[in-house]
């Protein structure tokens, strides 16, 4: 199933392994006829088209790219406490 392979692939790759915390890479890959959604967490806008590609390359019809980047949700979060 393109579930189980794209999510054991995105496993397997070294980019995506880090340790715990905020900087804790997880990704939710979910599939309906061909058609990709990836959601969760990851540490850069590169690992983040990483993922997007690698759904593609494994044949994703199309992909809904809604991961989050560690690094903009922390600099997000600092802006706000500096605001208020």
């Amino acid at each position: 199933e393109l579930q189980q392979l794209i999510t054991e692939r995105i496993e397997e790759d070294p980019v995506f392994w880090t340790g715990s915390g905020r900087r804790r890479t997880y990704v939710t890959v979910e599939v309906e006829d061909g058609h990709v959604m990836l959601s969760g967490m990851v540490r850069s806008p590169l690992d983040r088209r990483r993922a997007d590609i690698l759904a593609r390359a494994l044949g994703a019809a199309s992909v809904d790219n809604r991961l989050g980047v560690a690094d903009e949700a922390g600099a997000k979060e600092k802006s706000k406490r500096s605001v208020a």
